[in-house]
């Protein structure tokens, strides 16, 4: 059997022009210290302001509050409104910014061959002896829920034995299923029993993607919103019922990128203060990580993919925001046409699904619950150093770490 992926594979652009703004659609982020007596009178005066406009013209009925976050000190709501009523908020004390809505895209690109789960057990490049060997422990990922943000998961895959289930959709018209499968791929990275980092994580689905793979701005945030009230509930739960409601801990995953938010950006940064550890891919459109969000973002685990020959790939995005780089060209994983089902994949989305995989490993290893914090750097820390070689477009290079599966 030839150790060697295949030929070079097409790559699906993703041009600045993706992340276009959506017409008339708004995040408005409140101040921290905003009370919820003041929010509550906010909405409302807003949306009768709204309401009333729709009565007096042909405007569009969808127009209005859609989202309202509250996410620890991160307040505020999104929504579609006019021209004139986005005045009237502007005007409003407790509004800190507001900033128009645009859109994400999936970070994946389609093509073939595996070997991601054996790089990541190996200190040494991989040979005719390694290249399928995966060393993990059987209980990896135990007590651990990995959120999904993405397409939504298939969750009667054989790969994830009843361990997958469906958490939220915030899409519209849009049933609870898989059908694009990019959700599905990122999943059976994450918590597969044959693809998979940390096979006994428990998979939720969490839809803010369509079915071509790209969502708003809003809707991720309202889906990260909605992770961090179901990782408290889990909290809740399991100090009333220690002994039935084992938790030792929350890890997001959102599968996507667009141009740099602020709001998102900011949503990011204090869900991982409210205690969930999230990973973020770093993009696929080979330029500065820091230019994109969420790989922006200071809090979250940002990841860069790597080659099967320990080289950054020639879609990854790179710098100073990327944390580490993780497997991500010719990924073999889960899909969502059947229960034995597979596909490969690549992209900065796989590479984050491996490292997501590995912060439910090592949150699962621990007594109690592990802070964001600590998983962050117990995988900084359990890296393999200066292994990545990454070529910048100036001609330069540099050697990066690559995340690892530490048995030990």
């Amino acid at each position: 059997m030839s150790i060697h992926p295949p030929k070079p594979y097409s790559v699906r652009p993703h041009s600045m022009e993706q992340f276009s703004i959506v017409p008339d659609a708004y995040i408005i982020v409140f101040k921290p210290e905003t009370k919820q007596e003041t929010a509550l009178s906010h909405y409302n005066e807003i949306e009768d302001i709204q309401q009333s406009e729709i009565s007096h013209t042909n405007q569009n009925l969808d127009y209005g509050v859609i989202h309202k976050y509250e996410i620890g000190g991160f307040k505020g709501y999104s929504g579609k409104f006019s021209s004139s009523v986005i005045r009237i908020i502007q005007t409003y004390e407790e509004v800190d910014y507001i900033e128009q809505d645009k859109y994400v895209q999936a970070a994946s690109i389609q093509n073939k061959a595996p070997w991601g789960l054996a790089r990541i057990s190996h200190r040494k490049r991989l040979n005719n002896m390694t290249f399928d060997k995966f060393i993990y422990e059987d209980d990896g990922g135990e007590y651990v829920t990995v959120y999904i943000l993405d397409t939504g998961i298939y969750e009667e895959h054989e790969d994830f034995e009843d361990r997958a289930s469906w958490g939220v959709n915030f899409l519209r018209n849009s049933p609870d299923i898989d059908i694009d499968g990019h959700g599905t791929h990122s999943a059976g990275i994450i918590g597969g029993k044959i693809h998979g980092v940390a096979k006994m994580a428990k998979l939720v689905a969490v839809k803010v993607l369509d079915d071509h793979g790209t969502g708003t701005v809003s809707t991720v945030i309202a889906g990260i919103n909605w992770v961090s009230k179901s990782h408290q509930y889990n909290i809740q739960q399991s100090c009333l019922h220690p002994l039935d409601s084992i938790y030792k801990g929350a890890v997001a995953t959102l599968n996507f990128f667009t141009t740099k938010s602020v709001a998102l950006n900011q949503a990011v940064n204090i869900g991982t203060y409210h205690g969930i550890t999230i990973v973020v891919p770093a993009g696929n459109t080979k330029v500065n990580a820091c230019e994109y969000s969420p790989a922006s973002a200071t809090e979250a685990i940002t990841v860069g993919a790597s080659t099967y020959y320990d080289a950054g790939t020639s879609f990854s995005n790179f710098g100073d925001c990327v944390d580490i780089y993780a497997p991500g060209q010719n990924i073999l994983s889960a899909w969502n046409s059947g229960r034995h089902a597979k596909k490969v994949h690549s992209g900065t989305s796989e590479a984050a699904s491996h490292v997501a995989g590995l912060a439910a490993y090592y949150a699962s290893m621990r007594k109690g619950q592990s802070t964001p914090e600590y998983i962050k750097e117990t995988i900084s820390l359990t890296s393999t150093n200066k292994t990545i070689t990454v070529a910048y477009p100036s001609g330069l290079h540099s050697a990066e770490p690559l995340a690892f599966y530490d048995i030990n």
